[in-house]
């Protein structure tokens, strides 16, 4: 555990509040975009070019972002962030079902409203937390993550579930992304709590040549590699189990059940990381490839349902050391003549070019696949699920750099020497 356990700075406080309502937010309705989009077009190519355009554009918000908050300051950027995640409810509101057939411009919006907000976010986590405090940071903002995992996919589920208690058609959708919209604005109250200044300027070309450093290096293709399985995942699980169900409300109970998993795995490897950090990253890792084998089974509620859990209870216990690894890695390049900011856009680079790729591989195997006959989805799925043990593997040089060395062993004749000069003692205590 770290030695700043839960005693984070006044701002760091404020931060993981603005976070909880963001979430809250995002639990409420993100998944059920997916699946919004999903129930108009019934294709599975409807929901890659909703979720392509959103990394796609991340590397250039990103740097809009930061130029905007140079100018104004990071608590600016994130606020804006927020903003835009409230017109894309009020957007999707307005417009209604019409909007399910441009997933390519709800993508646009929703791309530029997560640039904003997670470059900010990143941003201040560095300036709000000191290395020792990373751990803690990101545990508690996973707890409070999960936490909204837990409470907000039920509600929705049964919101959506009554929709012909309300209005019929897809009312219920509406209602849900309305409270989200209401839920981004209380985001930005809170948000007027955090004080920050104008973000240091830029030095991209230095950031690049960073890269020449090996261990920077394995951090950014570890974050490649895993980025592979998340532009994919984000949206896959929840999809499969609303095809695999029919229903909202039991994919509304699935997300229940998992943020309650996710919940306790945040808040032991939130703790367990700074001192087992090596160990627990190796062991997400494995976990998460085990929960993969089930992709090689025929895809049923149960499976998938199965799957989710496993990889909710791993996955922290492998995201938590790899973000304190990443930040750890930032603190020792960031200086006075390139800030951590140019790190961390660096780092969404790389980390966005493998989700690009993830879901162009979707977009390339699955565009014509059926939701009743998904065997090549099986394989792409199955693959995905392994790609975390290739960024463990990257980084074991980082991790044996890391690990604090355990004392040398003494041989048996030093150990007798050293027994002899105490007994001496013992008879000589003048000596």
């Amino acid at each position: 555990m770290s030695k700043h356990g839960l005693h984070l700075p006044r701002m760091a406080w404020w931060l993981l509040v603005v976070s909880s309502f963001f979430h809250l937010s995002i639990s409420l309705s993100n998944t059920f975009v997916n699946i919004f989009v999903f129930k108009v077009d019934h294709s599975f190519a409807a929901i890659a070019w909703y979720n392509l355009p959103i990394f796609v554009l991340l590397p250039f918000t990103f740097v809009f972002a930061a130029w905007i908050a140079q100018r104004t300051s990071t608590a600016m950027a994130l606020r804006i962030g927020i903003g835009l995640h409230a017109l894309f409810y009020a957007v999707t509101l307005f417009i209604g079902e019409r909007a399910a057939h441009m997933p390519w411009a709800l993508g646009v919006l929703m791309g530029l409203a997560a640039g904003f907000y997670w470059l900010a976010f990143d941003v201040l986590s560095v300036e709000f937390t000191d290395k020792g405090g990373h751990e803690p940071f990101f545990g508690t903002h996973g707890v409070l993550t999960s936490v909204a995992n837990v409470i907000a996919p039920p509600i929705a589920g049964w919101l959506i579930s009554r929709e012909d208690v309300f209005l019929g058609g897809l009312s219920g959708y509406h209602i849900v992304f309305g409270i989200s919209f209401a839920l981004f604005i209380g985001a930005t109250f809170f948000s007027f709590r955090l004080r920050s200044d104008p973000m240091s300027h830029l030095h991209l070309r230095r950031g690049l040549q960073a890269l020449r450093k090996a261990s920077w290096m394995r951090l950014m293709a570890a974050s490649s590699i895993y980025g592979l399985r998340e532009g994919v995942f984000m949206f896959l699980i929840g999809l499969l189990v609303y095809v695999a169900t029919g229903s909202e409300m039991k994919l509304g109970v699935f997300l229940l059940l998992q943020g309650g998993l996710s919940f306790l795995a945040f808040f032991l490897a939130g703790r367990l990381s700074a001192k087992y950090r090596s160990r627990l990253i190796g062991i997400g890792s494995i976990g998460m490839s085990v929960a993969a084998v089930l992709f090689l089974f025929p895809i049923h509620a149960r499976t998938i349902i199965v799957y989710g859990c496993l990889t909710a209870a791993a996955l922290p216990f492998f995201m938590v050391p790899l973000q304190g690894y990443v930040y750890d890695g930032i603190d020792g390049g960031a200086d006075k003549d390139t800030p951590a900011t140019t790190y961390i856009i660096v780092r969404e680079w790389f980390e966005n070019l493998g989700r690009v790729i993830g879901i162009v591989l979707f977009l390339t195997i699955c565009v014509n696949q059926s939701p009743n006959h998904l065997g090549k989805l099986r394989g792409l799925s199955f693959a995905l699920g392994l790609v975390q043990l290739g960024s463990w593997a990257i980084l074991i040089p980082t991790i044996r750099k890391q690990r604090p060395k355990s004392p040398k062993r003494k041989s048996r004749q030093e150990l007798a020497e050293g027994e002899r000069k105490t007994a001496n003692k013992r008879l000589n205590p003048m000596s």
